[in-house]
């Protein structure tokens, strides 16, 4: 057995449409797994009917995060077999430490040794949920490399190559996770300020949405106000999240509240967060629209408010 699964009870429990609704996985998905690989393992009735554990289901649960960062299910099979492999460093200590994981999550990078990094965060993801990867190992980790940088610390292609290495692992979360989303009631347009080109945390939150089942459409950086509010009136969004990190970028969204508040009625509800409102609070005086707060989690919560 696993260790990350050994927190969970295996007494069986739960029918297979119970365990499809807790991890939105298809039942068919998952009897697949279990007729060609032998995961997960069922009991059964006295009548034939497959019951689940909670192992089972944290099993199910795991294996569908995995194929949705991009694996088949025949390599998150065996990457669950041999989760040792290629490792910097075992990742079951970080459990409690997670300052050293970031360390060596930031070692990797520095010296540009992609294979690490990426076996590292895989090793991350077995045994935590993503939002807690998230949050506790890539959030810090770049913003070290980006003090790193402003220190000059580090050369710029440093902290490029560690941006894009990020950016790439997101995106295909980011990819997967939508794929099951885009028919929502609610749809969220994401962007960045037309002369804003650091689009990372937007990335972040894009995530943290779609995991959540929102309906994303993800614009990226350096959005021209134009395009912007066009785009708005040809998808119809019902609200807009825009993001700066400076001061500077962050005054273009004065002109795009402005211009998203003259719609017509049910007008789109427009938010907006980033660095430069920490670094000039007062900026949020001057836009039309609701500041996401200071933090990822809070702006996640604000924003999910706005599903049905």
């Amino acid at each position: 057995m696993e260790p990350f699964l050994a927190q969970y009870a295996n007494l069986p429990l739960y029918n297979t449409r119970a365990v499809s609704l807790e991890t939105g996985v298809p039942a068919d998905t998952f009897r697949a797994w279990e007729r060609r690989y032998g995961l997960p393992c069922p009991q059964r009735t006295a009548g034939g009917h497959r019951l689940y554990s909670e192992r089972d289901i944290a099993l199910v649960r795991w294996l569908r995060d995995r194929t949705a960062e991009g694996l088949t299910i025949s390599q998150a099979i065996a990457l669950l077999h041999n989760k040792q492999a290629q490792t910097l460093n075992p990742v079951q200590p970080m459990a409690q430490n997670w300052v050293q994981g970031q360390k060596q999550l930031l070692a990797a990078l520095i010296a540009f040794d992609e294979r690490s990094a990426d076996s590292f965060l895989s090793e991350a993801f077995i045994l935590h949920s993503v939002e807690t990867v998230l949050l506790n190992l890539i959030v810090p980790t770049m913003i070290e490399i980006g003090e790193q940088w402003h220190q000059g610390k580090i050369y710029i292609a440093t902290e490029h190559f560690a941006s894009q290495f990020i950016r790439q692992r997101l995106a295909t979360l980011l990819n997967n996770y939508r794929a099951n989303s885009l028919n929502g009631q609610t749809k969220m347009l994401l962007g960045c300020a037309p002369s804003e080109q650091h689009d990372l945390g937007l990335l972040l939150l894009a995530v943290f949405l779609a995991r959540r089942g929102c309906s994303i459409v993800f614009l990226g950086s350096g959005v021209p106000e134009n395009d912007l509010i066009q785009t708005v009136k040809v998808l119809g969004a019902n609200v807009v999240c825009l993001s700066a990190s400076m001061p500077e970028t962050g005054r273009e969204l004065i002109s795009i509240g402005t211009a998203l508040a003259k719609f017509p009625a049910p007008q789109p509800r427009f938010y907006y967060g980033g660095r430069a409102f920490l670094l000039d609070p007062k900026l949020c005086s001057q836009i039309p629209g609701k500041f996401l707060g200071n933090d990822l989690p809070t702006a996640v919560e604000q924003l999910a408010q706005e599903m049905p």
